[in-house]
């Protein structure tokens, strides 16, 4: 069997490696690199205490209850096979952001776990003097009115390149770098204290870091580029080339070629020229409204862009119609409701059409394209990758037997 997905996102990329480990041919096709590196570099499944056990709260509309707890598993098993992470579905870990603020999550990078936010715990934060967008005294007062044990310190670090996560990133990167950080960091310590700092290292250079400084460090997340994401996405890819799923990088898929009923191939413009790229499944797993697979122009109208599916609005079961309110006004208040519409799916993630029936038996849709949550709000955006991305497999292989 040959599986076409289109996006290279969380959930494209482990989709494709589910596939892949199956045996089946797999080629992804996509315009970039998918949006990993934009987000906080942790797995976020509900804003709940007990992730899990929240899905089964969310309406019947929303991705979680028709992929179910199980496809959640099968995800994220399918994703730390590559990329190991700490903490659980189970129970979620509050941890420090870079405005002080506290915020659960469910799987994060062990560069994170010494932040995680606990009782009698007390908390250095440190920033870089060359660096944007990490203030360590602000954080820490916005901690300490919490009832968090935390102060403040800064090292006195410029590098050359910028002020971006990234090019503190490279600069630690070089021999005895990240040593030498350590060091300065173990230095500033109190006894017993935790010491967090700007998530600008690799997970290799943390260690390093970690084991010179002789205290506990952390890393807090900052604005993107995210360094964890950026790893993620090159495991990912690296894992995708050596199980041999062909990526098709600067290539737009542009339609599907449908033949007695079926997706038969998908039209992909690569080269100056469209060609068809035959298929015997497709998972649409392109971003959505994030990365302008879905659209909304200056007359309200609202459209997928790639496939021509209709749009469903953010029930997850009906579709878009035309004078439907997508934006109000109340910034403070409910989620937009533009942000929830995607393509609408059924228990099997298969697509539908405008009559609530799949579009094509053979189409499957995952990640941000799926109707019906408010991820960011939801704090459940890696999570339904995952979860859709592994029912779409699991439905694929299940229609194979």
């Amino acid at each position: 069997m040959h599986a076409v997905i289109i996006g290279a996102g969380m959930s494209g990329l482990t989709a494709a490696l589910m596939l892949a480990k199956e045996g089946h041919r797999v080629t992804v096709v996509t315009r970039g690199f998918g949006a990993m590196q934009l987000g906080t570099g942790t797995i976020d499944v509900a804003d709940a205490d007990a992730p899990l056990d929240a899905l089964a709260t969310f309406p019947a509309g929303h991705p979680y209850a028709k992929a179910g707890a199980q496809a959640l598993r099968d995800g994220v098993a399918a994703f730390t096979e590559h990329v190991p992470l700490a903490g659980s579905l189970e129970a979620a870990t509050l941890l420090p952001t870079a405005l002080g603020a506290l915020r659960r999550t469910s799987l994060y990078p062990a560069s994170y776990a010494a932040g995680a936010i606990e009782t009698g715990a007390h908390y250095l934060l440190v920033g870089l003097s060359g660096m944007k967008d990490f203030y360590a005294k602000l954080a820490a007062e916005n901690l300490a009115r919490q009832s968090v044990s935390a102060r403040a310190g800064m090292l006195d670090l410029a590098v050359p390149g910028g002020e971006t996560a990234l090019a503190f990133s490279r600069w630690f990167a070089e021999p005895g770098r990240a040593e030498d950080l350590g060091r300065q960091l173990g230095d500033l310590a109190h006894e017993g204290e935790r010491v967090g700092i700007p998530a600008v290292l690799r997970e290799e250079d943390f260690a390093r870091a970690e084991a010179a400084a002789g205290v506990p460090l952390f890393q807090i997340p900052v604005a993107p580029p995210s360094i964890a994401g950026l790893e993620w996405n090159e495991t990912l890819r690296a894992a995708c080339q050596g199980a041999r799923v062909q990526v098709f990088l600067n290539g737009e898929a542009v339609g599907l070629e449908v033949r007695d009923g079926k997706a038969a191939a998908v039209k992909v413009h690569v080269a100056g020229s469209v060609r068809p790229l035959d298929c015997d499944a497709v998972i649409y797993a392109a971003g959505g409204i994030d990365s302008g697979a879905i659209e909304r122009d200056s007359y309200g109208s609202i459209a997928d862009t790639v496939l021509s599916l209709p749009v469903y609005g953010p029930d997850g079961a009906t579709p878009v119609a035309e004078g439907d309110a997508l934006i109000h006004p109340d910034y403070w208040g409910a989620g937009q409701p533009l942000f929830a519409c995607g393509i609408g799916v059924d228990e099997d993630m298969r697509a539908l059409g405008a009559d609530g029936t799949p579009a094509c038996p053979n189409l499957y849709a995952a990640g941000s394209m799926v109707a019906g949550a408010q991820r960011a709000r939801e704090l459940s955006g890696e999570g339904v990758a995952l979860a859709t991305a592994a029912k779409a497999v699991a439905s694929i292989l299940r229609m194979e037997k």
